[in-house]
């Protein structure tokens, strides 16, 4: 009896796995953007090759809501282009290839604004790192200079 039950907790687990499970893609898919007078985005894969002949969906962001644009087929060398629509400066891209999928977010209304640089994650430890060693040094001559008073 116990060994019945022992199987089936089992089998329950491995279900409830395989089902709360997140698809894992073998490699990721990536796209990017250069914008001058026509927006040329490259798609590829993440060992750098190409992902070439894959239909590409172009969106416009029109009051927070997609509205298909485009689409169209990257070439053999993973690019594809497009003249933005007069009026419409946000756009959502997908390129879809065998189950891959990258997607992308573009603002054309953002690059006319200076954009304020963020430090990166590790500049901010060390900045961090470096405030508290500047309060323990005060903190320091604090306690000499008092303990200079004393004597």
């Amino acid at each position: 009896m116990n060994a019945k039950r022992g199987i089936g907790i089992l089998a329950l687990l491995v279900l409830l796995c395989a089902t709360t499970m997140p698809a894992v893609p073998a490699h990721r898919a990536f796209v990017g953007e250069v914008v001058d007078n026509e927006v040329r985005l490259k798609a590829w894969y993440e060992g750098g090759d190409p992902i070439n002949e894959a239909p590409v969906k172009v969106y416009a962001v029109d009051d927070g809501k997609d509205v298909l644009y485009l689409e169209g087929v990257t070439n053999e060398d993973g690019f594809y282009s497009f003249e933005p629509e007069p009026g419409v400066t946000a756009y959502n891209v997908v390129v879809e290839q065998m189950g891959h999928r990258a997607k992308m977010n573009i603002d054309l209304g953002s690059s006319d604004q200076p954009q304020e640089a963020e430090l990166p994650l590790y500049a901010r430890i060390v900045a961090g790192f470096g405030y508290l060693f500047g309060l323990a040094g005060a903190g320091m001559l604090y306690a000499s200079r008092k303990g200079q008073k004393g004597s």
